[in-house]
């Protein structure tokens, strides 16, 4: 008989009488249906004004949603700066969110001590330091936390690694609403049919994939997209810069948004402007506006 961890007792206790189901929801019955899509933010976006100490992490939510009627935010991990383990702090943050009819969605994890470590020690250091993060993912009601495999090297070895360090992970989040979602982010994960070996390879129903607009290197980024939506909880619109007509100049949003209407994911399509040199909330209501004229033209063509 395997005997728990007083730490994993107490966390599937908590969670795993909460009867919410698992599966992604990608059966868009209707395509053209209004509500099948909605637009969210990333944190991140706004990374030099929470560095700056212009925005607080707290605040984040309501000032998206008044400044950008966005009621779906995603969360990064660094401007918690720890406190994701107080469940006061994050308890708080919960009730503004609540109060202001806020959903949340998930959370982009950067640890510094990465799942596909090729250290076996290393790996089971990033496991317990992400299951805090579960947890935390759980108390704010999101769907999903963000990780990196990002160690690269020979891409059987680094299947292999991260196979071992997500999977781990999922089996602690399988009694939780909380699914463990790889995000290209650079080396092997990269390449969409890495990720799509791991998930093969997991083979777990609380893993997933991140696809990012603009994270798959040399790859084709609209082939790419197209291949990971079946394991997307979420989709993340990076924008970086806009031409004189308020086109993104890396991304054709009107191709990648018929990718992703076409497809059965339905769910939040998240804002991440990294523009320099153009302010979050301008660069951010660019975007809303070229995702919604996207959407638009795929519903009518």
């Amino acid at each position: 008989m395997k005997i728990q961890s007083r730490r994993l007792f107490l966390h599937n206790l908590a969670y795993g009488s909460m009867g919410i189901p698992f599966g992604f929801d990608l059966l868009a019955k209707d395509k053209n249906n209004p509500n099948r899509f909605q637009i969210g933010i990333q944190e991140y976006t706004f990374n030099r004004l929470l560095r700056g100490g212009k925005l607080t992490h707290l605040d984040y939510p309501a000032m998206v949603k008044k400044e950008l009627g966005i009621e779906h935010v995603e969360y990064w991990s660094r401007p918690f700066e720890g406190k994701h383990t107080d469940r006061k702090f994050v308890g708080e943050l919960k009730n503004r969110t609540n109060g202001e009819g806020i959903k949340n969605v998930l959370i982009l994890v950067d640890e510094k001590h990465e799942l596909d470590h090729e250290k076996k020690s290393e790996r089971d250091l990033s496991v317990e330091l992400h299951k805090s993060w579960i947890d935390c993912a759980a108390q704010l009601g999101c769907s999903a936390i963000r990780v990196n495999c990002r160690m690269g090297g020979d891409p059987n070895d680094n299947l292999n690694r991260a196979v071992d360090g997500v999977g781990r992970l999922c089996e602690f989040a399988k009694n939780t609403p909380v699914k463990v979602v790889i995000e290209p982010h650079g080396r092997n994960s990269q390449n969409p049919d890495w990720l799509l070996a791991v998930m093969k390879e997991l083979d777990h129903s609380h893993a997933g994939i991140l696809p990012d607009f603009n994270n798959f290197g040399s790859y084709d980024r609209y082939s790419a997209v197209r291949k990971t939506l079946p394991y997307a909880p979420a989709v993340c619109a990076k924008a970086l810069q806009f031409d004189e007509e308020g086109n993104e100049t890396h991304t054709d949003y009107f191709k990648m948004l018929k990718v992703v209407h076409d497809s059965d994911f339905s769910g939040v399509i998240s804002i991440e402007f990294e523009g320099h040199g153009v302010d979050p909330i301008v660069g951010s209501r660019m975007t809303k506006d070229l995702i919604l004229k996207g959407l638009k033209k795929a519903r009518n063509s």
